[in-house]
């Protein structure tokens, strides 16, 4: 007599009783001892006895369904690890580890394969859908023929859900459950709220769908009952234990094993029919949901009468995308850089501003002081310049030190306050005490390109977790390119993935050696990259600042030649600025414009560069 199919034995459990799953995986891998940072689904191979004995501890508190340790065992997030090409090994490991628990069981347990998003949230946008298809594809075509159901747990959004469905339907005939994450709003990390997701998912090939992760059980408590009026689905819920705390090396949650039996004796009667627990819970919490629930029948529920799709409401007009100003193609554009002031200077900060916006700077540019000192923000100081000078600002970003979070903040906060062209730079690690990064951990999210990127997605209406905003921004986004890299090809891949990141123009470094940049230049140009650039220059720095970042600053490399001509030219400036105008126009060619540092005490002087320069423009 054949085996009863996956899909036969699923459907005939949740039709007649309440099903109990699992408690969280990496919860308890921490607990025992494994990293924060170590990749939990290669534990399936390192350390095989512990996985195994985990699940096992979770069919003794009472658990019916086991899920396997392959969250995030995909190729793009095992590539972090250095284990693109294991996919295949983690996640059969994987299955067969759960697969030995469930058999020890003494009852029917079943075990489904855990599959999550191909990508994190903010990266949706970064990655082809063709390339997180074949993700996805990839690692269930390993799970498929060693597992009874998938569970495609975890999705922000509904794009990528549906995605998902479309490729475990293309891949097998196995049972889906189809869960997506919401948060404290009780939509999804997209906005999109539960009944409109329900209806999407209960017209694709799925046997039941669901909420996990990101919140606890007091807010998907709300979004089972929506999600239960809106589909005849079978409803799963997998609520976290709650918030997280951060306590050195480990992560901890509430202990609240009481209470989350509780929590599912109510989510009974919302009508779900598959209960248990994401990150925080415990086999601990997952007994307490056996023990609670055990004597409970499913909740009849009334067929769900279908309703036509309301018509698709016009949408606003979307503006032209931002980019390089039209009416500066064509023209020398001539920037003048002030570093950010301190709080006693804003008076004589203002004053050189409009100095130098009188001789000529169509564009006033903040510049990152060097040593860092106790400034105001650039974006303060761009802000101030803006209203009081009434000049264009370029507003230096960097993304050491700070947060996704932290950085898309200041950035709405920027464009609310009327600054548009920014320049994204990774920035450098700070300098605290007798150590650079006196934390653990690296000094930020993102580099210059997820920067970029993320700038970008704010101009389409999508923050940094792939949610979208009420309003569109309208950045020119600038990026930089560092003319002095001793790896040529590095930088010019660098710059490349900049440009596909979003960049409209490029910033260049500090130029010293003329002949360099416009060897750097003319190969951006040979590779087909055509953004606008603005050559830096920083033609009044004294011999000593030479001297030192030449000698002290690991990345810049300063000819002897432009030492030994700022020592002729300390009571010449006139060949100074002679010289600068002489670099203008041997680069005039490959750039769309100059960005003129001016240090303290070289107003007049940088006022006539920015004259010549402007004269300079005019004949050209």
């Amino acid at each position: 007599m054949d085996a009863p199919q996956p899909h036969t034995v699923l459907a005939e459990l949740l039709a007649s009783q309440v099903v109990v799953c699992d408690g969280a995986m990496g919860t308890m891998l921490h607990t025992a001892g494994v990293p924060l940072d170590r990749s939990l689904p290669e534990l399936n191979l390192s350390r095989p006895a512990l996985v195994r004995d985990l699940h096992a501890a979770y069919v003794s508190a009472g658990a019916r369904i086991l899920q396997t340790n392959t969250f995030g065992a995909n190729r793009l997030r095992l590539a972090a690890a250095g284990l693109e090409d294991s996919v295949s090994e983690i996640n059969i490991a994987g299955a067969r580890l759960a697969r030995e628990a469930a058999q020890r069981a003494g009852h029917q347990v079943l075990v489904a394969g855990s599959v999550g998003p191909a990508v994190s949230a903010p990266a949706v946008r970064r990655v082809p859908a063709s390339d997180r298809a074949q993700t996805l594809r990839e690692q269930i075509a390993a799970l498929c023929d060693w597992v009874d159901l998938l569970i495609l747990e975890t999705f922000g959004d509904l794009e990528s859900l549906v995605q998902a469905v479309g490729v475990a339907a293309s891949e097998s005939d196995l049972p889906v459950v189809a869960q997506l994450t919401f948060g404290d709003d009780g939509r999804t990390l997209r906005g999109e709220d539960p009944a409109v997701a329900a209806a999407v998912l209960s017209e694709l090939r799925v046997t039941a769908i669901g909420a996990n992760c990101t919140v606890g059980p007091a807010v998907l408590l709300d979004v089972v009952a929506e999600l239960v009026r809106a589909t005849d689905l079978p409803v799963s819920v997998q609520p976290n234990a709650g918030l997280p705390q951060r306590l050195g090396s480990q992560v901890r949650y509430a202990r609240n094993a009481a209470y989350f039996g509780q929590a599912a004796q109510r989510f009974v009667a919302a009508g779900a029919t598959l209960v248990g627990g994401c990150c925080g819970t415990t086999p601990a919490h997952v007994r307490a949901i056996s023990q609670a629930i055990a004597a409970l029948p499913p909740v009849r529920r009334s067929p769900i009468s279908r309703t036509a799709t309301p018509p698709a409401t016009p949408g606003r007009e979307v503006p032209p995308a931002p980019g390089w100003p039209a009416h500066w193609a064509g023209e020398l554009v001539v920037a003048a850089g002030l570093p950010a002031p301190n709080g006693p200077q804003v008076s004589q900060f203002l004053q050189r501003a409009t100095t130098l916006r009188a001789a000529g700077a169509g564009v006033l540019a903040i510049i990152e002081a060097a040593p860092p000192a106790a400034r105001i923000s650039p974006v303060g100081a761009a802000v101030v310049v803006s209203e009081r000078v009434g000049s264009a600002v370029l507003l230096p970003v960097e993304s050491a030190d700070r947060n996704l979070a932290a950085l898309q903040a200041d950035m709405l906060g920027a464009h609310a306050l009327g600054l548009r062209m920014v320049v994204c730079r990774t920035g450098s690690v700070r300098v605290s005490g007798d150590y650079p990064s006196a934390g653990s951990g690296s000094p930020w999210d993102v580099d210059s390109v997820g920067l970029v990127s993320m700038l970008a997605a704010l101009n389409e209406g999508i923050d940094w977790r792939g949610v979208p905003i009420a309003e569109r921004t309208r950045f020119v986004i600038g990026a930089a390119l560092d003319t002095a890299a001793s790896d040529l090809a590095h930088e010019l891949d660098r710059v490349e993935a900049k440009l596909h990141a979003g960049a409209h123009f490029l910033v260049t470094d500090v130029i010293y050696d003329v002949e360099a940049a416009s060897r750097v230049l003319g190969a951006l140009r040979a590779r087909g990259v055509a953004l606008p650039v603005l050559a830096t220059l920083a033609p009044f720095e004294d011999v000593q600042t030479l001297q030192r970042l030449s000698y002290e600053m690991p990345e810049v490399s300063i000819p002897l030649s432009v030492l030994a001509a700022a020592r002729r030219n300390r009571d010449s400036p006139e060949q100074t600025i002679e010289q600068a105008v002489g670099a203008v126009e041997k680069l005039r060619h490959l750039i769309s414009g100059v960005v003129v540092h001016v240090p303290s005490g070289m107003d007049e002087l940088a006022a006539q560069l920015v004259n010549a320069l402007t004269q300079l423009r005019d004949k050209l």
